[in-house]
C-alpha cells in the first residue's frame, strides 16, 4: 500500500518501505508526505515521513556549513519529552524519510481556533513545554525555523514539538536567513532579510505564548496582507494588560522575548524555562 500511496508524488519510479505497511495519509503538504503505518515486527503504530524529491537549495545547504543534515539526523539527535521522538531514519531512493512516534491529539493551533475554552487552566502549562522543547533544541545546536502553533502537537500526555523540515544547525555568528517558516510568527530580522540566529525562534515562541496565554496575536488582528508590515512596525500591547491575572514575570519574559531588536531580546529559552517553572503550579 506504501507502494502505491508514493507513486502519486514520485513517478514514474515507486518507493516501498521495507518492515512497515501503511495505513492512511496523515498529511501531504509540498515538500512530504506523512503516513500512518504499521510496523510489520512489532505491530505497533508509527508515523512515516517521506521527502518529497529537490526538497532544499543548494542556499538552504549552505546553512548547514556547507553538509546537507536531513530532518532525520536532526529529530534523532534529540531527546526530550517534549519533542516527537525519531524511531529511525534513512534514505528511500535518494529520499528522506523519517519512522516517528505516532501522536494521538491535534496540534495547538487547531485547539486555538476550537469553539470553547479548551486551552482553560492549562495555558501556562502548554507555555512551558513549548519553551522547554525549544531550549533543548538550542541546546543541542539547532535552530527550528518554523515554531509555530500548527507545529505543536497536543496529546494526552503533553506538547510535543513537531516538524523540523526546516532546522538547520546552529551557525558560529548570525547568518542571513534563506528560509521562513510561518509568517505570523517570523522575527523582524528575518523579515528584513537581515541576520539572524536563534533569536528567531525565541521571538517565534514570544509570539505564541502571547496569543495562547490571552486569546490575541500580538501585533492586533492578523491580516494576510498587513502582517509584515504590523511584525515591523507595531509594538503589542503589554501582557499584562491582557491577562492581569498572569504572573508579572511572566509576562515580562514573554514581552522581552517580542522585542524587535534581537539584542533587546531575551538571549535563550533556558532564561524563560526558568522563569516559567517558577509557576508551575498556577492554573490559567
Amino acid at each position: 500500500m506504501l507502494k502505491d500511496l508514493l507513486q502519486k508524488f514520485h513517478k514514474p519510479q515507486a518507493v516501498q518501505l521495507p518492515g512497515y505497511t501503511a495505513l492512511a495519509v496523515i498529511r501531504e503538504g509540498g515538500a512530504s508526505v506523512v503516513f500512518k503505518a504499521r510496523e510489520q515486527e512489532t505491530g505497533r503504530i508509527v508515523a512515516v515521513k517521506v521527502h518529497k524529491p529537490a526538497r532544499r537549495r543548494p542556499a538552504e545547504k549552505a546553512e548547514a556549513g556547507g553538509r546537507h543534515l536531513t530532518e532525520g539526523e536532526i529529530v534523532s539527535s534529540l531527546n526530550h519529552p517534549n519533542i516527537v521522538r525519531c524511531i529511525s531514519h534513512g534514505l528511500l531512493a535518494g529520499m528522506p524519510y523519517l519512522v516517528l512516534e505516532y501522536l494521538e491529539g491535534t496540534t495547538l493551533g487547531l485547539l486555538m481556533k476550537a469553539e470553547g475554552n479548551r486551552l482553560e487552566g492549562h495555558r501556562l502549562t502548554i507555555v512551558r513545554q513549548a519553551a522547554a522543547a525549544l531550549a533543548h533544541v538550542h541546546g543541542r545546536g539547532f535552530i527550528h525555523h518554523d515554531f509555530c502553533p500548527k507545529n505543536l502537537f497536543v496529546t494526552a500526555g503533553g506538547l510535543k514539538l513537531v516538524d523540523f523540515a526546516l532546522a538547520t544547525p546552529l551557525p558560529d555568528r548570525p547568518l542571513t536567513a534563506h528560509r521562513v517558516g510561518t509568517t505570523e510568527v517570523t522575527a523582524p530580522e528575518v523579515l528584513r532579510r537581515e541576520p539572524s540566529d536563534h533569536r528567531a525562534d525565541v521571538f517565534a515562541w514570544g509570539v505564541v505564548a502571547y496569543e495562547v496565554l490571552s486569546g490575541q496575536w500580538p501585533f492586533e488582528q492578523a491580516d494576510q496582507h498587513q502582517t509584515l508590515t504590523k511584525i515591523l512596525n507595531v509594538k503589542p500591547v503589554p501582557l499584562e494588560r491582557r491577562v492581569p491575572d498572569l504572573p508579572a514575570d511572566v509576562s515580562a519574559v514573554v514581552m522581552r522575548c517580542l522585542e524587535k531588536d534581537p539584542m533587546r531580546r531575551v538571549s535563550g529559552m533556558n532564561a524563560v524555562v526558568g522563569v516559567l517553572d517558577q509557576h508551575r503550579q498556577v492554573s490559567i
